[in-house]
């Protein structure tokens, strides 16, 4: 098996790549000193919207297939941290490495005899930077995001499992509660390249609610008390993995929404526990051939709505 191919805009690398501002944005909106202005950030306690590392763990299930009795359930285990405060570069500019773990495992129950579609478990490894210039007394964000990345199965690792995408995006400061950006993200520069546009807001009308919009990735939270908030996600999910079958080279492609609710607790003066879950939506699981065509559409693709769950540990700060 191959490295996955980021062609699908549900990949995890996609929503990476028209993110570039989320975590300028949402944590932005805690940086107001004067109105229409930022203050610059120390260290790295002001990515409120991101956490500096977390681990999560995602489970989506009873995905029926609409054209068979087949069906297909979904793991995926991420791990992610930021590993530095910030590091000063050059006319204003900073640097924060990140790295980013994910497993996924795809189960498919009453596949019928002749398609290529087993138990599949695939890998992920990103070793990203996010550049961003935030001066004091401007309102304007600038940032990009720089990711080579592996992915594959680890049976056999080849240059066809690396990767390297870029993305750039601007945010600017409407007023003191309102934070609009836009990006662009050009993914798999070193082979079939693809680039798609983002926009993006925060928006937080009192200090204990937030909205913010990256991408196709939406969120909303409010914060009951010092130690516990609620949420709202619509999030994306899936992506498309190249394997090799008897028959050839071909593209396993999944897509997926997830949308719910989530409550996070704080533990420890910097660490949370949050966990929920919800419905699945607008899935669909298909096979390809290296030009995209569609080999078992009469059997795959459409999904029914299935349920997700989700919990995770995020560290605050370092």
């Amino acid at each position: 098996m191959t490295a996955m191919q980021p062609r699908n805009p549900m990949t995890l690398r996609l929503l990476v790549g028209l993110a570039t501002f989320h975590p300028l944005l949402s944590s932005a909106g805690t940086l107001a000193g004067e109105a229409d202005a930022f203050t610059a950030p120390d260290g790295l306690n002001f990515f409120t919207g991101m956490s500096v590392a977390q681990a999560e763990f995602i489970g989506s299930l009873g995905m029926d297939f609409d054209n068979s009795a087949a069906e297909v359930d979904a793991y995926s285990f991420e791990l992610s941290a930021f590993l530095s405060k910030p590091i000063g570069l050059f006319a204003g500019y900073s640097m924060l490495p990140y790295f980013q773990y994910e497993a996924n495992f795809l189960r498919p129950e009453g596949i019928p005899a002749g398609i290529p579609l087993d138990d599949e478990d695939l890998h992920e490894i990103d070793l990203s930077l996010f550049i961003y210039k935030m001066e004091s007394g401007s309102p304007w964000i600038t940032g990009a995001w720089i990711n080579p990345s592996l992915s594959t199965d680890f049976e056999s690792v080849s240059g066809d499992d690396f990767f390297f995408d870029l993305a750039v995006a601007a945010g600017y400061r409407v007023s003191d509660t309102l934070i609009l950006g836009a990006g662009i993200g050009a993914l798999n520069l070193t082979g079939d390249t693809a680039v798609y546009p983002g926009i993006g807001f925060s928006w937080s009308p009192t200090e204990d609610l937030y909205f913010t919009l990256y991408g196709p990735n939406f969120r909303a939270g409010w914060e009951l008390t010092d130690s516990w908030r609620l949420g709202f996600e619509v999030r994306p999910n899936g992506g498309i993995w190249n394997i090799d079958t008897a028959g050839g080279t071909r593209n396993i492609e999944f897509s997926s929404f997830r949308v719910g609710l989530g409550s996070s607790h704080r533990l420890t003066e910097k660490l949370w526990l949050s966990f929920g879950g919800g419905v699945t939506v607008g899935n669909s699981l298909n096979i390809t051939n290296t030009h995209g065509s569609d080999l078992y559409k009469n059997t795959l693709d459409d999904l029914d709505e299935g349920y997700y769950g989700f919990v995770s540990l995020s560290l605050k700060a370092w």
